[in-house]
């Protein structure tokens, strides 16, 4: 029937256009994904936005209003949480893509991570109870403060 001979070059063969087929393959949807970006980049920060709203809301708001620094071990958790919720969001079709396109799943969570951390630094409501603690603070003079024995009683 077939020799060894025949079936290493069938094999050889199938290899080489396999080989080449994937090539073309990863060429196209590398164009297709760049041609996109936009509409990527948009999917991505809705989703991005939509679960910052929700990790912000549940967790994040108290520390605000407060005006006080989360600790590092909580923020760590809500980073983590905040990417799941990111990933749960855009489903397995999408993240496989965003994979595709940052390279790797650690280069696409460094980046989400990274979002999350620079929306907790421009967070509007923290800054606001920060620098009303300030004014507050500065607002007492020493005319203010009564001490207890030069009250009169």
């Amino acid at each position: 029937m077939f020799n060894s001979i025949e079936i290493l070059i069938l094999i050889a063969v199938v290899s080489i256009i396999s080989y080449f087929s994937y090539k073309v393959y990863t060429r196209v949807s590398i164009d297709r994904v760049i041609k996109n970006y936009n509409f990527y980049s948009a999917i991505l920060q809705y989703n991005m936005d939509k679960a910052y709203e929700t990790i912000y809301k549940d967790n994040i708001l108290i520390y605000s209003v407060e005006a006080t620094r989360i600790p590092d071990v909580d923020f760590n958790t809500y980073t983590r949480d905040f990417i799941l919720l990111v990933q749960k969001l855009l489903g397995p079709r999408l993240m496989n893509e965003f994979i595709f396109l940052y390279g790797n799943y650690d280069t696409f969570t460094f980046n989400v991570a990274d979002y999350f951390n620079r929306k907790y630094e421009e967070d509007e409501i923290r800054k606001d109870s920060m620098e009303n603690l300030m004014e507050s603070e500065l607002e007492v003079t020493p005319q203010d403060i009564k001490w207890p024995l030069l009250m009169k009683y």
